[in-house]
């Protein structure tokens, strides 16, 4: 029997690491056990929160380690390689994720690379593994029809890692049991400042799918709410929206997530608040055009006045996420911000500061936006946000 984990990192700068599942490493085991069923033992090496001095006492011995690679955490994941080497040589070390895609060619250290959606991948370097014909590169181009592949088994993370009650506390009288999914893949636009290499035709899950999953959640897991993690938790396309949101209403469970500020009709907005949404995230990122336009958001801000309005209006709060640091802003951006803020009424605002990942329009060419510098060493990055509300 093979023995294959998925390696979490221990993401020590993160204020809480198991707020967002990792839905990435439930799914791929998902598909190798549907695949390969008792000729693998599958599972989770979560290393989140586990200070760096006792690392080495989590981790079991296995023949494959894998690992999604970001870039912030690069560095860490190949030291956290080097010691899985160290303490059991002849294991097999696997990575893919958005740093692997993009600087593949740079890469060294691993047993195998694998490029681009992994569903196809994995089981083939699995299958290679087993009759010890293992390459070093994977490649993958094709469109994947998600719909083709089961949603993720949450069995192979403890049960406290799969709900939460901190989610929805401010919605609800009481704290709801919650958890979080993604029912679609890939965002149809192209924000400058954004690294998400999904881009291109939105895929959702078929309304059936999705119930599907939901029913799991609630019999498996007891649980009551969503975090939608879709880039668009409301369509824009209404033909996609509808069915979409209908299927989430007959689960019977209440949920949230973020969507775009313009695009979406008032009778969609009727349709989230009668299927239990409580909260809506938006991207507005900045309430200055120019700067809009310089990162290609392609958003109208009397039209997100107006988006906001609509969903207060029927009792879905509003959560704004706002960047600082963004090309193009002048000196008055700060005034400018609190002036939206204070003409839009939302409950909550997260605060972000612009941050220069790969794989970025504006990154890639960053002299053009007027950036003089940019540091290459990935780890010393930080995501700094805030909450107020």
């Amino acid at each position: 029997m093979l023995r294959i984990t998925f390696v979490l990192p221990p993401d020590n700068l993160n204020y809480k690491p198991f707020k967002n599942q990792q839905l990435t490493a439930t799914y791929l085991l998902t598909i190798l056990e549907k695949v390969f069923g008792d000729k693998v033992d599958l599972s989770i090496t979560d290393l989140r929160g586990v200070k760096e001095d006792a690392v080495k006492y989590y981790i079991d011995e296995k023949d494959v380690y894998c690992y999604t690679v970001y870039s912030p955490l690069y560095r860490d994941m190949c030291e956290l390689r080097n010691l899985i080497s160290n303490l059991y040589p002849k294991a097999i070390h696997i990575a893919g994720g958005p740093h692997i895609d993009l600087f593949w060619k740079e890469i060294n250290g691993f047993d195998a690379l694998a490029i681009g959606e992994g569903e196809i991948i994995i089981v083939q370097i699995v299958k290679d593994i087993l009759t010890n014909e293992l390459k070093g590169v994977y490649k993958n181009s094709q469109v994947i029809d998600i719909n083709q592949y089961p949603y993720p088994y949450r069995k192979y993370q403890p049960f406290a890692c799969v709900v939460d009650t901190d989610f929805f506390v401010a919605d609800t009288e009481r704290p709801l049991r919650a958890t979080n999914v993604i029912f679609s893949r890939g965002c149809p636009f192209r924000c400058r400042f954004c690294a998400n290499l999904n881009y291109g035709l939105t895929r959702y899950r078929l309304p059936e799918l999705v119930e599907e999953e939901i029913e799991y959640l609630k019999r498996v897991y007891g649980v009551e709410a969503l975090v939608l993690r879709d880039d668009n938790a409301i369509p824009v396309n209404k033909k996609i929206a509808e069915p979409f949101l209908k299927a989430i209403g007959r689960a019977k469970v209440k949920w949230r997530g973020q969507t775009r500020a313009n695009g979406i009709t008032e009778d969609m907005v009727k349709l989230a608040a009668e299927t239990g949404c409580l909260d809506i995230a938006i991207g507005i990122e900045s309430a200055v055009p120019k700067v809009l336009e310089i990162i290609d958001k392609k958003i109208d801000l009397d039209e997100a006045k107006k988006y906001i309005k609509t969903l207060k209006k029927y009792g879905i709060n509003v959560k704004l996420l706002l960047m600082l640091g963004l090309p193009g802003e002048p000196d008055d951006i700060v005034s400018r911000m609190l002036d939206f803020i204070d003409e839009t009424g939302p409950r909550t605002v997260g605060l972000a500061l612009f941050c220069p990942f790969p794989g970025s329009e504006i990154t890639d060419n960053y002299k053009r936006y007027g950036i003089k510098y940019i540091n290459p060493n990935l780890h010393e990055y930080r995501i700094l946000h805030g909450r107020f509300d």
